[in-house]
Formats: structure tokens, sequence, C-alpha cells
């Protein structure tokens, strides 16, 4: 028989169960999956090379998130491409110093190639940020303590399915996430590679980010699954994408904010190499950002990149049926939808004061 004692005993227990469960349903409720209907906002990693092409798109990405509700930017991972690592991690400051985006966190990744590095060209200047005379005073913001390559990993299993990488430089830092942890890409929402040329007559040469990291280019696109995977060729954008240097002067870049103000800093000695105007890094970004409306044709591929000879650097492509593709390559795209969506995002910050 239960005495008092008992009694007592089996009421205390009572009650502490009854608060686990309610401890244990309050968080299975907040780490749990969304509610029906409520969209989970993805998250966006830039891996980048430094240059004022990778500032616009870092730009964009922030300006969309805030005034578009676009995917949260998680991390920057920065790579060695139009300038050395050192200076990328030095320009990833000032660029989020720039856009007022301090909390982002930095992650430092790879300063040469896997196999064969080869130089920058400077066209962005010798600190790929227009070389300015005055330069911006910032506060420094401390790297984080894994390298690039971790982080990938790390924040791919963090936000599994919902993490989506714009990589926009030598693709380094991903071939290392990719090696050391093979089912990184199965984790992913989605990658966007601005990279690599379609072969042709006018397109014979490798690309630059192609040619900075040729292995690595490999590895990326022969783990590819066309489903992940969504490779944004620079010949295609200097097809379908030849803005005028006059609009980028005269429209975009007399948008009187401060991060287009530095934008046009950033690109001072570039703006004047060609009567057109044309960047591969916020194209990739603006694809990434609102494919549905920019991206006319997609075509399903076998592609690859060439790695011996006088071929080296080169991409092939064998266009095939979405099942059998490793990649979806942009082929064509709509260049007054890009026009009208650079020119709203860099202006979204007029309209909301």
């Amino acid at each position: 028989m239960f005495n008092k004692w008992h009694y007592s005993v089996a009421s205390v227990l009572l009650v502490m169960i009854f608060v686990t469960l309610i401890v244990l349903f309050a968080v299975s409720s907040s780490a749990g999956p969304a509610p029906d209907g409520q969209k989970v906002k993805k998250k966006l990693i830039i891996d980048h090379d430094g240059g004022a092409d990778d500032a616009m798109a870092i730009f964009i990405a922030v300006l969309y998130e805030k005034y578009f509700d676009g995917p949260e930017v998680v991390a920057l991972t920065t790579t060695f491409g139009n300038v050395g690592e050192d200076q990328v991690f030095n320009n990833s400051q000032r660029i989020l110093s720039v856009a007022d985006r301090r909390d982002v966190p930095i992650y430092r990744g790879s300063k040469v190639s896997l196999i064969q590095t080869i130089p920058t060209d400077a066209f962005f200047g010798y600190d790929g940020l227009g070389d300015n005379e005055i330069i911006e005073h910032f506060s420094p913001i401390e790297a984080q303590k894994d390298c690039a390559a971790i982080a990938l990993i790390e924040l791919s299993k963090k936000y599994k399915g919902d993490l989506i990488i714009v990589s926009i430089g030598p693709l380094t830092n991903i071939a290392l996430a990719m090696r050391l942890d093979p089912l990184f890409l199965s984790r992913l929402s989605h990658i966007y590679i601005g990279a690599g040329n379609v072969y042709g007559d006018n397109y014979k040469n490798a690309e630059f980010n192609a040619a900075m990291d040729v292995e690595a280019y490999y590895i990326v696109t022969q783990s590819g699954i066309q489903e992940k995977m969504t490779v944004v060729p620079f010949s295609q954008i200097i097809d379908y994408l030849p803005l005028t240097q006059d609009w980028r002067v005269k429209e975009l870049g007399s948008i009187t904010t401060r991060i287009m103000k530095h934008q046009n800093d950033f690109e001072r000695t570039s703006i004047n190499s060609s009567t057109t105007w044309c960047l591969l890094d916020p194209a990739v970004m603006a694809i990434a950002l609102e494919e549905t409306s920019i991206v006319e044709e997609i075509r399903y591929s076998n592609h690859s990149v060439m790695i011996c000879n006088a071929d080296r650097g080169r991409n092939t492509n064998i266009y095939s049926t979405k099942e059998d593709a490793n990649v979806a390559l942009v082929y064509r795209v709509r260049k007054e939808a890009y026009e009208d969506f650079l020119y709203s995002v860099f202006a979204s910050e007029l309209r909301s004061t």
C-alpha cells in the first residue's frame, strides 16, 4: 500500500514529467519545420575573389535581402582571383562596411589554386576596388576561425536544404569542400557558378575564373547534379547582357546612395575599358535571386573543362536531357529584365526614405 510519503514522491514525479514535456514541446516547436504555408527563408553564402564586380554582387545580395525579402546573407568566403587572398579579405571588410553589414562573418579561403596558379590581370585595379586615392575608413572585421572549405561544410549542415551558394571566383574553396565531404552538394538548396565559356568561334580561350583553377573547376563540375548546380558562362553574359557604358554611368551610376557612390569609385579603373558594360558577377547574383524573370533559356549539359595542353581551361558541353545532365547551363538571358532588376535594387534605398 502507498503511504503519504509515496504519494508525495509520486506527485513530485508527475509534476517533473509534466514540466519536462512542456519544455520538450516548446523546444521541438521552435526548432521544428515552419508551419504549413509559412515560407522558409533561404540562406546565402557568397564565395568571391574581391574585385569591383564582386562588390556589386555583394551589394545586390544585401539590398535584395533588406528591401525584397530575399535570402539572408550568412557569410562571405574569400579566395584568390582578381587580387591575392589577403587583399580579398581586406576588400571584404570594406564592402561589408559600406553596405552596413558588418554582422556578416568572413571565412578566409584558399590563397592558391590546387595545382597551377596564374597571375591576375588587375582589371579592376591593383587593389581590386579601383585603386582609390582616398580609402574610406572602417574598423577591421575579424576573420572567423574556420577556413572557408570547413565553413561551407558546416553551414551546409546547419542550413540543410535551405543554403544557396553563389560562387563568383575560382572554385578552389568549393572543390575542397566537395572533396572533404562527398555529401556537401546534396545538402545545398542550390549553387550558382559564374565561370567558364560556351566554346565557339568567339570563345576559344579559357574564361578567367575557370583558368585560375582548372582542376577545381573539373572537380566541381564532375560532381555536379543538375537539380543543384547552375553554371552561368561569361560567354553568354557577353552575348546577351552587353549594357551600354552610357547607361551604366548616367542611369545606374547616377543613383544618389552611398552604396552606388562607392560602387562607382570601385569601378573607376575599369569603366572606360569599353563602350559596353558587361560584368559577370552581378549577372550571376541577379540570376540566383531572380532566375525566372531574367533567364530566357536553360540548356542541360554534361559540362566539363579540359585540363591538358593548349586546350587547358576550355569548357566542353554535351547537351542532353535533364535526367542525364550534370549542370543546368544558363544559355540565354533577358537584357531588359536584367537592366530593370539592377536599377530597382540599387534605387531601393531611395524609395524607402
